[in-house]
Order: C-alpha cells, then sequence, then structure tokens
C-alpha cells in the first residue's frame, strides 16, 4: 500500500494501517498521533481534543498553556532534529522560523519522504532563526501568503517604519499602539523597539502572558504590564508605546494611534495605518524554499484561493 497524503480537516498522511495528522481543525477519534506546529490557535487545535497523543516542541505546549490557561491531555514533547517512531513512519521535527517553538515535519515511510512546513518563515528575526529548508519527495507548503503581491520589505526597514511613525506619534502626545498577533509578532516588535530606541513598552497582559513564556526561554525582553501601576503613569502622561493583541478592545481610549503590524494586512486590504513586520514566508521567500526542498510534488494549503495560485507559479516557474 503506497503512502497516502490527504486533507481531512487537517494534514493527513497514511502508510499501511498507521495514520497521523498536523494541526487537525476538529476532532475526529480514528486519528490516535497528532502532531502540532505551533501556538497559533488556528494550527492548535489539537491540544483540546479529548482523544489521541498530542506531540509538539515544549516551547510550543509552554505557549498554549499561558495563552489558554488549561490543562493539555497526553501531550508527548518533541525537540528539534529528534525522530519520533509510529510503526513504519519516521516523523522528525525542524525549525519552522514562525515564533518560538514553531515546528515543521518530515514524514520518512518506506515509500520516500514527506514535508509539512506549517507556517514558516526563512528569514531571521530577532526573536527566531530562519527555518531550516528540508528536503523531501512531497512538500506540503503554507500558501498564506503565496502570490506575488505579497513581498514584504525587510524586517530592518519595517522597523524603521514602525519606529519613525511612533516616535512622530509621540511627537504630537498621543501614544503609538500596535496591534498583532499577541504570539510571535507582539514579541518581535518588543525586541525592535529595546534594541533600537529607549521607548518604554508597555503591553497588554494577554501579550504579558507570553513574553513571559519567551523570557523563561532565554528571550530578553523589556516591558511594563498594563496593569500595573509604572504602566499606568506612562500611557496618562504619553511616554510608551503600547502592545496590544489584534483583539484587543481599544475603542475607549482616544489617546491611542492604532496601527495594525501584521503581513495580513495585504491580504486584508487594511485601510487604516498599517506595517508589514510579518512571521510568514512572503511569496519570493516560499518559492525559495520550494527550490530548496527539490520536491517532486508540492501541495500547498493553508491559503484559500491561493494554494492554487502557488501550484500555478510553481508549475510555471519551476
Amino acid at each position: 500500500m503506497p503512502v497516502t497524503v490527504k486533507w481531512a480537516n487537517g494534514i493527513v498522511v497514511e502508510y499501511d494501517g498507521t495514520r497521523i495528522i498536523f494541526d487537525p481543525k476538529a476532532s475526529n477519534p480514528a486519528y490516535q498521533n497528532i502532531f502540532i506546529t505551533h501556538a497559533h490557535q488556528d494550527h492548535a487545535r489539537g491540544f483540546e481534543f479529548q482523544s489521541g497523543f498530542k506531540y509538539s516542541t515544549r516551547e510550543t505546549y509552554d505557549l498554549v498553556k499561558a495563552a489558554k490557561n488549561r490543562r493539555i491531555q497526553n501531550w508527548k514533547p518533541i525537540s528539534y532534529n529528534q525522530t519520533i517512531e509510529i510503526n513504519d513512519l519516521e516523523i522528525e521535527a525542524f525549525n519552522a522560523g514562525h515564533i518560538l517553538g514553531s515546528a515543521q515535519y518530515k514524514v520518512t515511510s518506506p515509500d520516500g519522504t514527506i514535508v509539512y512546513t506549517g507556517d514558516v518563515n526563512t528569514a531571521n528575526t530577532l526573536t527566531n532563526e530562519a527555518a531550516d529548508i528540508v528536503k523531501c519527495d512531497i512538500l506540503i507548503i503554507e500558501a498564506t501568503f503565496g502570490s506575488p503581491e505579497f513581498i514584504f520589505p525587510s524586517e530592518s526597514e519595517a522597523s524603521t517604519q514602525a519606529i519613525r511613525w511612533a516616535m512622530k506619534t509621540l511627537e504630537h502626545r498621543r501614544i503609538p499602539t500596535f496591534q498583532c498577533d499577541h504570539i510571535g509578532n507582539a514579541q518581535e516588535l518588543i525586541r525592535i523597539f529595546n534594541s533600537l530606541t529607549t521607548v518604554p513598552v508597555v503591553t497588554h497582559p494577554a501579550v504579558t502572558r507570553i513574553n513571559r513564556v519567551y523570557e523563561s526561554y532565554g528571550h530578553k525582553l523589556s516591558y511594563i504590564d498594563a496593569a500595573s501601576e509604572e504602566a499606568k503613569n506612562l500611557l496618562s502622561s504619553k511616554r510608551c508605546v503600547f502592545i496590544a493583541s489584534k483583539n484587543s478592545n481599544l475603542q475607549n481610549n482616544a489617546d491611542f494611534e492604532v496601527a495594525l503590524a501584521s503581513g495580513l494586512a495585504l491580504r486584508l486590504g487594511w485601510k487604516s495605518k498599517y506595517f508589514l513586520l510579518s512571521d510568514h514566508a512572503d511569496f519570493h521567500h516560499l518559492l525559495k524554499y520550494v527550490m530548496g526542498s527539490n520536491p517532486r510534488i508540492v501541495l500547498p494549503c493553508h491559503g484559500g484561493l491561493l494554494n492554487g495560485k502557488l501550484a500555478k507559479h510553481v508549475r510555471d516557474r519551476l
């Protein structure tokens, strides 16, 4: 029986009766071995399921616990470059470069090798090393930005633009406020302002919880939690940058000047202020990964209509 790959509310790989699933969206008792790539909710729902063993890096487990404050059952750790054997399948984890603890998985079967990237970033950032590019026969690659219109500036360019805007906003006696993913982009922004400015950074409590996990893994972050008296004084005097999650309700504070920090601003057609600080590979970097991986088959995923667009560009260009 040949190895098979299919989409069934997650990426399912099966060989000779052994079945594993990556980043499942819905619970299914048929899948007893669940591999989770990273802590963002759209990929980490598997932690919520009652059945099955959940595999992830320890960093991903700690981030999900901090974000959700819930007990996770039947979890097993996997580290980068560690291999787990499940019958005839070997599953090895590699750095995905996306957020703390994000992993790609390589499945080796008697029929060949499969790599599932999850969300991937092939550029170095202040909080993550660039993803490993893993060679394989079948590549399942994210297509979040799988079209030529999605080209991002370098992080240094995006950082310069964000800092200039923040400084000008402070001059006008307003509080520069960034809404972003509370896991990943928020910590990157803190490092940017810590490294390149002396402006204090105040963080929403949801961001603070994640900051503490990053710190436990050796990341140096200087910030003040918004619930503290020090933060309240900084906010009232308008002498700080404020970093909040994308879901935070900031409408009640007229002192905030709000900008989105996310590559998704391009996909969403964002009309308000934004900065293209992304923890995903852009279009060129996705093609770079495909070329470096040198697969026989490429299966784009997680991009909606962009799955087909990336597939067409891979066929036409490569």
